[in-house]
């Protein structure tokens, strides 16, 4: 609806990007980060870092690694100046440089898998590894009761009662 009302308002001179392009979709971890997760920064970080280096750098894979790299550094930045967590930083730093490490290997292989199993083995990837860089708000005490989740606790949503059988 924002993408229709934008261009309405704007008469077709200002399109909303959309942040995702169904990352559920994702075939391989290059697809995950290169065309369906965080659009908007992907664009910046492919024009800002990536086609600039392709003038002076010929291989794309380190190319890609590189901008893993800075991409590890704004999250790492993000981890000390928000959270000031020191802990996680080289964790969060080592979560984009496995997911670019990966994402040369893809490249390097150059092995396209089935959509169901391509997006299973993505994603328990991205499952097994997240820890690495969403720890520090998992672990932060106050995170959860700053950021509720949404219809948490409401009394007007029906709850099915516990069995019996489940232990205490």
């Amino acid at each position: 609806m924002q993408i229709a009302l934008i261009r309405l308002m704007t008469r077709d001179k200002y399109t909303l990007q959309s942040f995702t392009n169904f990352p559920l979709f994702s075939r391989s971890l290059r697809d995950f980060w290169g065309r369906r997760y965080n659009l908007q920064v992907g664009t910046v970080l492919k024009e800002s870092i990536f086609q600039p280096l392709s003038l002076y750098i010929s291989s794309r894979m380190i190319i890609a690694l590189i901008t893993f790299i800075v991409s590890g550094l704004f999250h790492v930045h993000i981890v000390l100046a928000v959270f000031d967590d020191t802990s996680s930083a080289l964790s969060t730093f080592l979560f984009f440089i496995l997911n670019g490490i990966v994402c040369c290997i893809e490249a390097y292989m150059g092995i396209q898998l089935p959509q169901p199993f391509g997006s299973l083995i993505t994603h328990v990837f991205l499952l097994l590894t997240a820890s690495m860089c969403i720890g520090h708000c998992t672990r932060e005490a106050t995170y959860f009761s700053v950021n509720v989740p949404p219809l948490y606790g409401n009394q007007w949503i029906p709850k099915l009662p516990i069995p019996s059988i489940c232990p205490k």
